[in-house]
């Protein structure tokens, strides 16, 4: 139960924050519409792409050196271009060209708000947390908070070129990328990299508050230099339709 609570408590957080940014919208509603359409994106990315594509490079190859490195590379060839899904709506296309960075930031939070859940539904089938309680899972809410920003910020560079008629995929590289970064530390900590054992937690906790900050700063600076949405919106950047 202690889980449960703690999703619900980070959940709300994310839905405080997610009230804010419509308020601050230059649109609420399209930022509200991609909102809700981004809740099931996680799950079903992982369900009906990543553990699919997972088992069958298992049956291949085995649980080998091969498949856990390109095990690196799931979350940000899926992830990404499953919350690209909701530009094929046509409201939230137009919303992106107007409003780029805050449609980012709502996918974001939809997109992890559904991450919250698919991870409290997993874990809590665990006996050593189901009787934890609710204050226990501090770090849960924390980094829970932390991904919700973290997603919006990944297909933000993709959501401004879109936005501005330069390259989506460009912009969507990015993103994978820096998915790509914030996940390669725990594939250090599991080689134990340097020797470091337990003391790779705090290694990983610097790691996530310095992507944090990275991507605050990338998404302040993109939203500083609005510009209009060319006819068409994504004309000349080639997005997925």
């Amino acid at each position: 139960m202690g889980l449960i609570i703690a999703a619900a408590v980070t959940t709300a957080l994310a839905l405080a924050g997610l009230v804010v940014l419509l308020v601050r919208a230059a649109d609420w509603r399209p930022a509200a519409l991609a909102f809700a359409l981004a809740l099931p994106l996680q799950p079903l990315a992982l369900h009906l792409v990543r553990l699919p594509i997972d088992d069958a490079l298992k049956s291949i190859f085995g649980a080998s050196t091969f498949v856990v490195i390109v095990s690196l590379f799931y979350a940000p060839l899926t992830e990404e271009p499953a919350k690209w899904l909701v530009t094929a709506v046509p409201a939230v296309r137009r919303g992106i060209g107007l409003q780029p960075v805050t449609m980012a930031l709502a996918v974001g939070l939809g997109f992890g708000i559904g991450e919250i859940w698919l991870l409290a539904h997993s874990l809590r089938m665990l006996p050593a947390f189901a009787t934890m309680p609710a204050w226990m899972f501090s770090g849960f809410v924390f980094e829970r908070l932390e991904v919700c920003f973290l997603h919006g910020a990944f297909v933000a560079p993709a959501f401004v070129n879109l936005a501005r008629g330069r390259s989506f995929w460009l912009g969507g590289l990015i993103g994978m990328v820096l998915h790509f970064l914030l996940n390669f530390s725990i594939y250090l900590k599991q080689i134990d990299l340097f020797g470091l054992g337990e003391n790779w937690m705090p290694v990983l906790l610097l790691w996530v508050l310095a992507m944090v900050v990275l991507c605050a700063v990338t998404v302040s600076l993109l939203a500083s230099r609005p510009s209009p949405a060319p006819a068409g919106v994504a004309a000349a950047g080639g997005a997925p339709r």
